[in-house]
């Protein structure tokens, strides 16, 4: 796939981090398998390197130097294990959007004052729903 990117409009941080789990439980995974897995050409690891470290800078991802493998950081296990349950999910799909403002509130609020890695997080995934169509 010639002139893929790896840019946080082409994929979104937590589907990487999905993604990272699945592949990475026997220790980790390279960045040409891992590239290859998302639909990179063989060999173009240069885009998903450079996420990966933007990743990994932000706390979501971890890299071993010695084995050069890829993983979750601690951080990015629990935010992957704190999927949504149908229940709760229902229940933020329920709440009618003129109060979604008090919603977006309580989101600011944990932005502000929460882990560093889920405030960037947070911060990533408003940018990557609200970029451009």
């Amino acid at each position: 796939m010639a002139d893929k990117h790896a840019t946080l409009y082409d994929f979104r941080d937590i589907d990487i981090m999905y993604r990272l789990a699945e592949e990475s439980t026997n220790g980790g995974v390279g960045a040409r398998e891992f590239a290859e897995l998302l639909g990179f050409d063989e060999g173009d690891t240069r885009s998903i390197t450079i996420r990966l470290a933007w990743m990994k800078r932000y706390g979501m991802v971890a890299f071993d130097d010695k084995e050069r493998l890829w993983t979750l950081s601690e951080s990015g296990r629990k935010v992957t294990a704190a999927h949504l349950r149908a229940p709760a999910l229902r229940t933020v799909e329920q709440i009618p959007d003129e109060a979604m403002i008090e919603v977006m509130a309580q989101v600011t609020s944990r932005y502000q004052r929460g882990e560093p890695m889920l405030a960037h997080m947070l911060r990533r995934e408003f940018m990557y729903g609200t970029k451009r169509r």
